[in-house]
């Protein structure tokens, strides 16, 4: 079937889908022959169904409820995800494709729409609600001012609850909610995760046993929403709210992570209440076994559906939910890593960005990535919003190809701490492996693919979207060449390509033809450097696509010991949670200390001084929530919004940065030019291969190279008198999962020397519109082709010896000879740095050209926007989900910059141009 969406991140398209299924299932008549006041529709059925199966019977069992009774009705989840899942079915039945998305517990005012699932009410409106498509009076009638959609059906006059079920229910939707303050907390969620046995589990679930804040969770939500007297509050009548099926949903995602960690068949054989064990049959889903029924009085009127083709279900058939029923959740993510363990990964890296630690090879810092990846995999673990499964594999041809797990058998599983499948674990076993032999990348590609990314989960359900990460070091010199695997033969997996090396010696097209087997995404997906940060952002982005997070901000950073510093950047009404990493690229923990501060100066996550806030922000809301965890220098950070109001959510956020600094007396401020230079691009100034010829203490820091400033952006932080002591870079990402996706999109991804290069700044805004204001670029692109310098073939020559050598030699390392070539050429300058020129025309998305492309070899883009977001504008239905993008509101308007919302993004991208 597919994939069940967060309904705060659906595109415009998908929200129209969803209510016109829930439109289209109302004002079908099940028994159009029968007299006016006795016709019902299917939605109505559904409703009955609900109501029947609470009052029924069963063989030896005079009085059973299937699908609720708190303690020991374990078939409370098991009944109700088969429930909605024929419900699901029959909406694709009207609209084909439609999944139904769930509701998060948080703030619903984003989903509480007139075009969506229609507002809330009040008293003086008997709490009947009277605007939108659930409203008692149809679109453009009454006092329904909402407009009358085209795809209205015509025998439809309003939302309404017929007279054969309760009386007090009879009429349109009632609903009242309750204190976003009493909404289901993040720590409830994560405390719910952390049940340890099924009847816990179930128990916290649906009435909050066992969690510190007593909040019912399922219980208090229908009451949470209905309010005294609305539909949401009566167990006969709930699920005549849409808002029923987007609760339950979420319930049964919540169970979907949890069997995922480890109890996927766990379901109490015994001692419960009767017909609620794991083999026990589902009311009304029997198969024609007798003995059962209902004594609902709705019966009378609404007869319970034949279901007789669906053959008998049983509690056990409902553990299995991806190859049983074919769907999954927008929170379980699945990703492979291919690792390339080949000779030439005994190379050096040709730059750590630490100023006075040894040089490490590129094998250990593409171990140090792949630890760093799982470090945040286990974070968001941690925090319960997203559960990553993952495996990894090395891969070399030695004598036969080599591809092997890193992780026990199956060689992939849930990524969490203390598990076979965490980042001590990887750290552990990857020790033990050394590289050596040849480059079998089609091959590796295939064994990643087939092993770690399609056979997870039986491959169900097919039309989920997995991901791929492969890093290589070099060029394809053993096993099937690349043509073997057809473009676009991967058609649901998202592959990102890392090539880690310099321009000689890794091969930018085979890259590309590595994602193209894959299927395409608006983010970048080809990664190419030479610096352990490179890695560092590969591998981030890489999981952040994946758990369906944005890059909003990715600087990197020189810092002297003693140095601070404050990195800026914004949250809007448009995010509803942030990865943050930081990693120091010394990868040491005791010379970093962060602190994390929220609007209004507020302190989240600190090992500072400073008053941390746990319950709430300045004592006015609900705080949002921060999961931390700190290793190896670096920090990984979840930061969810949950129920925090906007005056604590909305703003500047600032992230404090020290290193090796005892007090915080010396505040470095980098420029924008500074954070604009893209990691990829290499050391901002100075040497670029040189520096490993050096002894470490000899070697200069990029902030104390001194040259001609090349351009406005190229501007040095002013001096904290702290540049004789050593330096280290650090890298930061701050994804952010929200409906303000901007991301840069390059129009043409291969471009021979003298075509124009064209970037764009690809919006999609599922709510809201926004005003762009300023936009700054720095190009970094290459000097020479540095084939002159190492002609390709001599390279392949070098990559030969070193993949048939048994040892490592300098002499063969590509990152020296090149170093020897810049020492010798005393004036050589690989990079050439200029500012590029960001614009909009007419009001439209920002983008850059460049046309000074006439050298070969990889360009690399740093680009900052900014602007105004108007949470309020949601973009119209049908327009496949892309906000709107306007000029400056006119004078007077309503609309201004003083209900906007300020917000920036900062990213990079590389391009190529190849001969």
């Amino acid at each position: 079937m597919g994939i069940r969406k967060n309904a705060k991140f659906l595109t415009a398209t998908e929200r129209e889908n969803f209510v016109k299924a829930c439109i289209f299932m109302k004002a079908e008549i099940v028994n159009p022959g029968a007299a006016a006041a006795s016709q019902y529709s299917r939605w109505d059925e559904y409703n009955a169904v609900h109501s029947m199966i609470q009052q029924a019977f069963a063989p030896g069992a005079a009085s059973v409820n299937f699908g609720h009774g708190g303690t020991g009705s374990f078939s409370f989840l098991s009944w109700h995800r088969y429930f909605l899942y024929q419900f699901e079915k029959d909406l694709q039945a009207y609209v084909p494709g439609v999944m139904l998305p769930y509701w998060d517990w948080t703030d619903p005012g984003s989903i509480m729409t007139d075009t969506f699932l229609g507002p809330n009410s009040n008293l003086a409106l008997g709490n009947v609600v009277r605007t939108g498509y659930f409203a008692l009076e149809k679109p453009g009638t009454g006092a329904n001012t909402t407009p009358l959609p085209a795809w209205w059906p015509a025998g439809l006059d309003g939302w309404k609850l017929p007279g054969m079920f309760p009386s007090q229910y009879v009429g349109g939707l009632k609903r009242r909610t309750a204190s976003v303050a009493s909404l289901p907390s993040v720590n409830d969620i994560r405390g719910t995760l952390a049940r340890p046995s099924y009847t816990q589990f179930q128990n916290a679930l649906e009435s909050g046993t066992g969690l510190p804040s007593g909040n019912q969770i399922h219980n208090g939500m229908h009451g949470w929403i209905g309010g005294i007297g609305g539909h949401m509050s009566s167990p006969s009548v709930s699920p005549f709210d849409p808002f029923f099926y987007l609760h339950h949903c979420n319930i049964d995602r919540l169970w979907a992570m949890w069997q995922l960690d480890g109890h996927q068949t766990e379901y109490p054989t015994s001692g419960g209440s009767p017909h609620h064990h794991r083999n026990d049959i589902m009311y009304p889903w029997t198969g024609g076994a007798a003995g059962y029924g209902t004594n609902a009085s709705i019966a009378a009127s609404i007869p319970m559906p034949d279901y007789s083709s669906v053959g008998g279900k049983r509690n056990v058939d409902m553990l299995d939910f991806r190859n049983a029923l074919d769907y999954s959740y927008d929170t379980i993510a699945t990703m492979g890593i291919g690792l390339d363990r080949t000779g030439s990964m005994n190379g050096l890296t040709p730059d750590p960005m630490v100023s006075t630690l040894p040089d490490v090879t590129k094998w250990e810092a593409a171990k140090r990535g792949v630890s760093a990846f799982l470090q945040d995999c286990e974070a968001v673990q941690n925090s319960g919003a997203v559960y990553v499964s993952a495996g990894i594999k090395t891969f070399r041809s030695l004598g036969a190809n080599q591809f092997d797990s890193v992780f026990g058998v199956p060689g992939y599983g849930l990524v969490k701490a203390g598990t076979s499948f965490s980042r001590a674990t990887f750290d552990s076993n990857v020790s033990a492996m050394t590289p050596g032999g040849g480059t079998p990348l089609a091959d590796a590609l295939n064994d990643v693919h087939n092993t770690l990314v399609e056979a997870p989960f039986g491959g169900n359900p097919t039309d989920e979207q997995r991901y791929l990460a492969f890093l290589t070091d070099g060029l394809l010199t053993s096993g099937a060449p690349m043509s073997s695997i057809p473009d676009g033969s991967f058609g649901r997996t998202a592959i990102f390509a890392m090539g880690f090396g310099t321009g000689a010696d890794v091969d930018y097209p085979t890259l590309a033809s590595l994602v193209g087997k894959g299927r395409s995404l608006s983010t970048p997906q080809i990664f190419h450097g030479e610096n352990a940060g490179t890695i560092d952002k590969f591998y981030s982005n890489a999981l952040a696509s994946a758990i369906g997070f944005t890059a909003i901000f990715d600087p990197v950073i020189e810092l002297f010991a003693g140095e601070h510093t404050h990195l800026n950047f914004t949250a809007t009404s448009a995010e509803d949670s942030f990865l943050i990493t930081a990693q120091g690229m010394d990868f040491q923990d005791k010379n970093w200390s962060f602190m994390l501060h929220g609007p209004n100066g507020q302190v989240f996550y600190g090992n500072e001084n400073g008053h941390q806030h746990e319950d709430s922000c300045h004592h006015c809301c609900v705080a949002p929530d921060v999961t931390s965890l700190r290793s190896n220098g670096r920090l990984t950070l979840v930061i969810q919004r949950g129920n925090t109001g906007k005056e604590c959510w909305v703003g500047k956020w600032q992230l404090m940065i020290s290193y090796k600094a005892r007090q915080m007396d010396r505040m470095m401020m980098p420029e924008l030019g500074e954070l604009l230079f893209p990691v990829a691009a290499g050391p901002i100034r100075g040497a670029r291969y040189s520096r490993l010829l050096l002894d470490q203490k000899r070697r200069i820091p990029t902030r104390n190279v001194f040259q001609k400033s090349q351009h406005s952006l190229d501007a040095r932080a002013v001096s904290t008198n702290s540049n004789d002591n050593e330096a280290c870079n650090i890298v930061v990402n701050i994804y952010g999962r929200t409906n303000l996706k901007l991301n840069l999109h390059l129009e043409n991804t291969r471009v021979k020397p003298r075509e124009e290069l064209k970037i764009s700044l690809k919006e999609d805004i599922t709510l809201g519109r926004v005003q762009n204001q300023n936009g700054f670029a720095r190009i970094v692109s290459p000097a020479f082709d540095i084939a002159e310098l190492l002609p390709k073939h001599e390279v392949a020559k070098i990559i030969e010896l070193i993949e048939d050598g048994r040892r490592y030699s300098r002499k063969t390392d590509v990152s020296l000879l090149l170093a020897n070539l810049e020492k010798d050429k005393k004036d050589l300058r690989f990079v050439k740095d200029s500012e590029g020129k960001v614009v909009s025309h007419q009001g439209g998305a920002f983008h850059l050209h460049n046309n000074d492309t006439d050298v070969p070899g990889l360009y690399h883009f740093g680009v900052f926007v900014d602007g105004v977001y108007f949470p309020e504008e949601t973009s119209k239905p049908g327009d496949g989900g892309h906000g709107g993008h306007s000029d400056p509101p006119p004078a007077g308007s309503s609309v201004s910059a003083a209900v906007g919302e300020e917000f920036s993004r900062l990213l990079n991208i590389t391009a190529v141009v190849i001969r």
